[in-house]
């Protein structure tokens, strides 16, 4: 049986290498079960449903933030690299906290503050198409771990790509009563460089930075020149 050898770096910076035995339309997420199944008990990483629903499974896979459940291991492939995901303080192997990303969102009013009572209004088609785009959001991370700005210049205040489309989904809801512009450029929205590589490592390809970086911005620029 064709065996590939899996590198994951472990707690300590500890690059333990494996020989997993391959088969068709294997995931990285079942070399991960096999060697923890077979080889390392220990081996902490986190995963949920397996489907690509819940995020859970984000990790570096060859240098790339990927869903581990969801990355074929194609038959050219002869090693996997798999190690966490850069951008947060490590827990241990796999895992990280990602409580900062939490953190950040709080100071955005995260919260519909719309009307209270259950009264009849009209939303149109393209609205609820645009709500929906960033409702796609599963909270794996990926945008925030692929994030420049998160990434190389940790002095520079951002709320990171995922945060955006968070407040984006509801300043973009026709009956939102609030403005949140003004908290996400305190947050440092200008310093999002538009590198587009949230959008284009996005599980769920949500146009993070067309649809909700480049739309916060110019709707900070639009309310400022109301004034």
């Amino acid at each position: 049986m064709r065996k590939i050898n899996v590198t994951v770096k472990r707690s300590g910076n500890i690059e333990k290498s494996y020989l997993v035995p391959y088969s068709p339309k294997m995931m990285v997420l079942d070399a991960l079960f096999f060697i923890q199944e077979n080889i390392e008990p220990d081996l902490a990483f986190r995963w949920n449903c397996g489907e690509g629903i819940c995020g859970s499974c984000a990790a570096e896979v060859n240098r790339k933030p990927v869903l581990m459940c969801k990355m074929e291991i194609t038959p050219d492939m002869q090693t996997l690299y798999i190690e966490p995901m850069k951008a947060f303080p490590l827990i241990k192997d796999l895992v990280t906290d990602p409580s900062e990303v939490y953190e950040k969102l709080s100071r955005l009013k995260p919260y519909f503050t719309g009307p209270k009572k259950k009264t009849f209004s009209e939303i149109h088609e393209d609205e609820v198409k645009e709500i929906q785009e960033m409702r796609k959001c599963i909270d794996c991370f990926i945008c925030y771990d692929s994030c420049h700005v998160i990434r190389n210049h940790p002095e520079l205040k951002f709320s990171g790509p995922v945060n955006v489309v968070k407040v984006v989904a509801l300043d973009r809801h026709p009956q939102e009563k609030s403005e949140r512009s003004q908290l996400l450029e305190k947050e440092g929205l200008w310093n999002c460089n538009l590198s587009r590589c949230c959008t284009l490592n996005c599980p769920q390809k949500i146009k993070v930075s067309e649809d909700a970086i480049t739309w916060a911005k110019e709707r900070a620029v639009s309310l400022r020149n109301k004034k």
